[in-house]
């Protein structure tokens, strides 16, 4: 077993684009955590966000069988991108307009990028942690714009 059988590389840098919007968003603004009264919803939303990260680039082999085919992993790379780049773009606009259509795009697409990748790659639980991440952020958008 080598490095890149456990570390997926393309994985890894999808994960940065994902990961660096919402980090930056929360050392720039400050947002009242009062407002989520659900901890439950708070720790759902947070458990699928970790664990899609996590199982996105590394390789557990628990319910995983990788990429069917070349194609696949190629079909992967290419949608994965486009997708990419048009999550940094709604980043963009969101920064500028903080609207809740733009919210709802921005939650739409990294979890189609992260179910997309559970599917393509044939992992299981990147699957399902990919809808509990899409539960939390609907929750978490919705409770955020309510005020």
């Amino acid at each position: 077993m080598d490095f890149f059988s456990v570390i997926n590389i393309f994985g890894l840098l999808f994960n940065i684009i994902l990961i660096v919007p919402h980090i930056v968003y929360a050392k720039t603004h400050t947002y009242d955590m009062t407002i989520f009264d659900n901890r439950a919803m708070l720790y759902i939303d947070r458990i699928g966000r970790y664990c899609s990260v996590f199982l996105m680039f590394v390789n557990i082999g628990l319910l995983e069988g990788g990429f069917t085919s070349d194609y696949m992993k190629k079909y992967w790379i290419v949608s994965s991108i486009i997708l990419s780049v048009i999550y940094v773009l709604l980043w963009l606009v969101f920064f500028k307009t903080e609207k809740r259509s733009v919210a709802y795009a921005i939650i739409i697409i990294s979890t189609l990028i992260i179910i997309q990748s559970g599917i393509l790659q044939v992992k299981t639980l990147l699957f399902t942690f990919g809808i509990v991440y899409l539960i939390g952020e609907l929750y978490m958008a919705s409770k955020f714009f309510r005020k």
